[in-house]
């Protein structure tokens, strides 16, 4: 595991939160967000936990990096999650976090618009 870095990829930064999740910091860009960056996040993941599953911070606020739909599939099938809370601030991914969340059938997916209130779900948040 090295969950005492910082990765950067085109769209975000991830690394690990000594409370107990990975975090994605997405980024103010406009680069592509296609399949390779997709991938790309998930390796990082991996590399991480060591190949453990693992709760997940996703922050989208300040960013419009949009995923194409080969992303989008990618990661709405990427194991290895048990709870992801999204952090939004604009329409658009609200929009788009709530169609992900609906697709999504291998982990509880939440929305919010509070990075305080994302962080006390999923730190509480209890794997069956």
């Amino acid at each position: 595991m090295t969950k005492n870095r910082v990765y950067t990829t085109d769209i975000c930064e991830i690394f690990w939160d000594e409370r107990g999740f990975i975090r994605l910091n997405f980024l103010e860009t406009q680069n592509a967000y296609g399949l390779e960056e997709a991938k790309r996040q998930f390796d990082i993941a991996l590399k991480i936990t060591g190949g453990e599953k693992s709760k997940v911070l996703i922050d989208t606020r300040g960013s419009n990096a949009l995923p194409d739909k080969e992303a989008q599939d990618f990661t709405t099938n990427a194991p290895l999650r048990t709870a992801e809370a999204i952090i939004v601030d604009s329409l658009s991914m609200r929009i788009l976090s709530k169609f992900y969340m609906k697709k999504n059938t291998n982990n509880t997916v939440k929305i919010f618009s509070k990075e305080k209130n994302a962080i006390d779900w999923l730190v509480n948040f209890i794997v069956d």
